[in-house]
């Protein structure tokens, strides 16, 4: 029954007896498919992975399935059905039933397919591939803030990412994936905006101030929104409080950190020493919201920079991607401000635009740009490229490792002039 059969049956037959008989049907047509389906990292990506989805109140019962891709038809032939975590899902006028799924004891490097389901009702099957045991060439993109007209306007910049880099076994989300931290319906152009892919290629996300929503009428308290947990099941190995928005997973070589630049900061400090003090991996990246060099008007996050900035030093950091201030902005690790072993990177992907700031800071600056980062690796190279929204290459560079020293390779001499507004 759709939704305007339903509306004419009540209408129909009022009160409490239409109610019973839209919930009759409605029962006999089958329970609403899984939505909302999202894969995301929760432990060693090489045996593992976990997929979180959710459905109406009344559809309680989740399962999955999952099989080694066959190459025919017959997936549920060698399928095994899996029980899942179901919790009901409160908060505001949302309410729903939330299931995630763990995926463990996998095959490094094989293609597996899964489906979910609402009790009856499964989704079509998707496809991922686990991460190899030793260092292999791999591709994954980067967005700065959604936030803003997600569905309508971002949408495009990530599929044309898709377009340029179909290979990717990563999405990274710097924060701000929404606008209002609890609004359903944003959150619903979130994961319109992610599609098929969301369920299909590892969703690495980092929270965002506007993750976070007022506890009191004063503001002065807040707390990450509950959405946050309910939707994603990410790894639980960051700092205590802040599991699940800090978190680490090394991938083929390259240690991914992931921090919360909200709260809990002095505890992020140490515990990222201590991931990097016991590094093995050649390549190191860390994500996080708030950037350290700011490029937009009136922004400076001194307190942040002071606490992290020494440790990513010490430590020798390759990359830092960040979001927040609504321009691009990157650096060069052999001059400016922001000299020495690391390149930091901010970027847009939404439509909120800021004025600049100071970006002294940046080799290569942008405004009113909706953009997607491409970023490669392979071997002792990491390949980085910024697109606009139209696939335009705004940005590059390549960074070499020989021994113990790196090259940095800056190539935006040769593509054209900054897009910075006049007078600026």
């Amino acid at each position: 029954m759709t939704a305007k059969q339903a509306r004419w049956l009540a209408v129909a037959v009022p009160g409490a007896l239409g109610l019973a008989l839209v919930a009759v049907v409605m029962a006999r047509a089958g329970d609403p498919a899984p939505d909302r389906i999202v894969l995301t990292p929760v432990g060693d990506p090489t045996v593992t992975a976990a997929v979180t989805w959710r459905s109406p109140e009344g559809a309680r019962n989740g399962s999955a399935q999952i099989a080694v891709a066959p190459a025919g038809p017959d997936i549920e032939k060698v399928a095994k059905t899996l029980s899942v975590s179901s919790t009901l899902f409160a908060t505001g006028t949302a309410k729903y039933m939330q299931h995630s799924v763990v995926f463990a004891n996998l095959r490094p490097e094989t293609t597996y397919a899964y489906r979910v389901a609402n009790g009856t009702t499964w989704s079509e099957w998707f496809q991922f591939r686990t991460a190899s045991t030793s260092p292999k060439p791999f591709r994954f993109i980067y967005l700065g803030d959604e936030q803003t007209a997600i569905r309508d306007r971002c949408s495009r910049v990530l599929r044309q990412a898709l377009v340029d880099c179909p290979d990717a076994r990563l999405i990274l989300h710097a924060g701000d994936l929404t606008n209002t931290a609890s609004s359903d319906s944003e959150w619903g152009e979130w994961f319109s905006m992610g599609g098929r892919a969301a369920a299909s290629i590892l969703q690495v996300p980092a929270i965002g101030n506007h993750q976070y929503e007022k506890v009191d009428p004063q503001g002065t308290a807040r707390r990450l929104t509950p959405y946050w947990r309910a939707q994603f099941t990410l790894p639980a190995n960051g700092v205590a409080g802040v599991e699940e928005s800090s978190y680490t997973f090394d991938y083929q070589g390259v240690r991914f950190v992931v921090l919360n630049s909200m709260e809990k900061i002095a505890e992020q400090t140490s515990w990222l020493g201590t991931l990097l003090t016991s590094n093995p991996c050649r390549w190191t990246v860390v994500m996080f919201h708030h950037p350290l060099f700011s490029g937009a008007k009136n922004r400076d996050n001194k307190e942040l920079r002071e606490a992290w900035k020494p440790v990513l030093d010490r430590h020798q950091v390759d990359l830092v991607l960040t979001g927040h201030d609504h321009v691009y902005g990157r650096s060069n690790p052999s001059s400016g401000p922001a000299a020495g072993s690391t390149v930091y990177v901010t970027s847009v992907t939404g439509t909120k635009q800021y004025d600049a700031g100071d970006r002294k800071w940046a080799a290569r600056f942008g405004q009113d740009l909706q953009l997607y980062q491409i970023i490669g690796i392979d071997g002792d190279r990491l390949t980085y490229e910024a697109r606009t929204a139209d696939g335009t290459l705004y940005d590059a560079f390549e960074m070499i490792k020989r021994g113990g020293r790196m090259r940095f390779v800056d190539k935006s001499s040769t593509l054209g002039p900054e897009t910075v507004r006049k007078g600026k």
